[in-house]
């Protein structure tokens, strides 16, 4: 198959095919990743999926869709409360998604056909939960336990063996699954107060010895397909541009990103497996914070005028969005 240029968008719906026969419809959603992470034109890779797929996620704040319990206001718990939410159809409700809406796990799974996201695990507690799929991920994950302890990568993988040891989820259906593993750097800031570039590295590796492990465990468990974020340019993120009111990105962070990502397609043998795909989270992002061809633009990055500007402010530095104070009034903006 020929490559061809896509947009600045990690996934690309290509077509939906519905055969019509005597039984009813029958319906093949075909679709293309974007998997190079060296490439300025990523290699293209379909494959066709049933509109039934079983979907897991697995990962952090970019595929939580309401893992951590609702509880007081804090930095914890503030995707349960506005602003996030703010554009969640006529309520405007928060849902525990650190997003004014929707996050990577909702939009993959409109692509591969389904109306939300799969179940979070802790709602699967409350009830039978849902056969076609579930979503571990939790706000704050990583691969490495944190002070505020959420699930790591491995513990979210354990409560997923769990349910299949119990018949929760049907092993039967793994055979038709998609696992998508959305680790996205919760560890940045460890290695921007590291001293050395070599203790950096070391690092680094370490996480992506523990992301390529999950990867395997999932694939003896049976997922038959796992999608598997690289690291976006972490040098451009709010937190790091700060220091510049927002005017620059930060280099030492963004080489830590690119030897992340490039250790990892090593360690996943990415570029020539068929099952293992990752998502040029990082292309996708540098398309719009910086383009390589400022005269071929995507329409896309055109929207967003102060590219390195948070969508909510804290007033404190130390603060986060959605703080207030003792009478209700907010410390931040939107």
């Amino acid at each position: 198959m020929s490559s061809v240029r896509l947009p600045a968008i990690p996934l690309s719906l290509i077509c939906l095919l519905v055969l019509l026969n005597g039984d009813g419809y029958h319906v093949f959603i075909y679709r293309c990743l974007s998997s190079s992470i060296s490439s300025p034109v990523p290699k293209v890779i379909c494959f066709c999926m049933h509109a039934w797929t079983d979907r897991i996620v697995f990962g952090d704040s970019f595929a939580d869709t309401g893992n951590f319990p609702k509880s007081d206001l804090t930095e914890v718990t503030r995707q349960w409360y506005k602003p996030y939410g703010c554009s969640n159809g006529f309520l405007r409700d928060p849902t525990g998604r650190f997003s004014n809406g929707c996050v990577q796990s909702d939009f993959i799974a409109k692509i591969l056909g389904r109306t939300k996201a799969p179940e979070t695990y802790r709602d699967t507690k409350e009830n039978n939960g849902d056969k076609f799929g579930v979503n571990f991920a939790m706000g704050g994950a990583g691969v490495f336990e944190v002070p505020r302890k959420t699930s790591t990568l491995a513990r979210q993988i354990d409560s997923f063996k769990k349910m299949l040891d119990g018949g929760d989820i049907w092993k039967r259906q793994l055979k038709e699954s998609v696992a998508l593993v959305a680790i996205s750097g919760n560890y940045h800031a460890r290695v921007a107060n590291m001293s050395s570039d070599s203790k950096i590295l070391d690092f680094i590796r370490n996480v992506t010895d523990e992301i390529a492990r999950g990867v395997e465990r999932l694939q003896k468990l049976g997922v038959t397909k796992v999608l598997v974020n690289t690291l976006h340019p972490l040098a451009c993120t709010p937190w790091q541009a700060r220091p510049s009111n927002y005017t620059k990105c930060m280099v030492r962070a963004n080489m830590a990103a690119e030897f992340h990502n490039d250790d990892l397609e090593k360690k996943l043998n990415a570029t020539s497996s068929d099952s293992v795909h990752l998502l040029n989270l990082n292309w996708a992002f540098t398309n719009i914070i910086n383009p390589s061809d400022p005269h071929g633009t995507p329409q896309v990055a055109k929207q967003f005028k102060d590219k390195l500007k948070p969508c909510c402010d804290s007033s404190d530095p130390n603060g986060y969005c959605g703080q207030v104070d003792e009478d209700g009034g907010a410390l931040y903006s939107v």
